[in-house]
């Protein structure tokens, strides 16, 4: 089983109800304040990934790994690398999602793939808070926890959490509609750095079977 865009893409305490009520206002203030910050702050972005599918119950189904790109407005790309090889693209105008092991592409465009997704926390913040509720949830080592439910009931995603510290985003832990979740965490972040345009052009391989357009 492999997963695809519309697929992919942890923190809890436990404390008296009188912290709590303190620990909530500044988690309010702060993780939204984080939140926004990501969103308005950070323009290219390229960090180390790792996928985990697992059921409500906690079940692991599959890993996997790779290598995150951003860059805004509107590209990105995910680069699979194990156990599976896939890349996923968007040149701003359409989501290309190339599955090397079938060489097969499918292409998409993105203003319609992308609004109820979880791709639109990498736009801007007027589309992420037109699309979904925010809500503050708890902070642990300096990582805030934010739960994104959609506005609209036409989505993959019953609910989104997504932790954020002072240096940006950490992880993003999707929750769909068939009780599985998979939890995406970053490491080696490195963020508003020169990246190359090749990195968000993708041309089907020649040979390769291509669907969509």
């Amino acid at each position: 089983m492999k997963i695809l865009f519309t697929r992919c893409f942890l923190l809890f305490f436990l404390i008296s109800s009188s912290v709590f009520a303190v620990a909530e206002t500044d988690t309010t203030s702060i993780g939204e304040g984080y939140l926004k910050k990501f969103l308005q702050k950070t323009q290219t972005l390229k960090a180390r990934f790792q996928q985990t599918l697992r059921t409500h119950d906690g079940e692991v189904l599959q890993q996997t790994e790779g290598t995150f790109y951003l860059s805004r407005p509107g590209k990105f790309r995910w680069d699979y690398r194990t156990p599976y090889e896939q890349i996923i693209v968007s040149d701003g105008e359409r989501i290309w999602i190339y599955d090397v092991d079938l060489q097969q592409v499918t292409v998409q465009r993105q203003d319609v793939s992308l609004p109820a997704s979880p791709m639109a926390l990498l736009e801007d913040s007027s589309k992420l808070y037109a699309n979904f509720n925010v809500t503050p949830l708890d902070e642990r080592e300096g990582v805030y926890r934010l739960k994104l439910e959609s506005k609209t009931s036409d989505t993959d995603f019953a609910e989104i959490v997504v932790g954020l510290d002072k240096e940006g985003l950490r992880f993003m832990q999707l929750h769909d509609q068939f009780e599985q979740v998979t939890d995406i965490v970053f490491s080696d972040i490195s963020t508003n750095t020169k990246l190359s345009e090749d990195i968000f052009e993708f041309i089907p391989p020649e040979g390769v079977d291509v669907f969509g357009g």
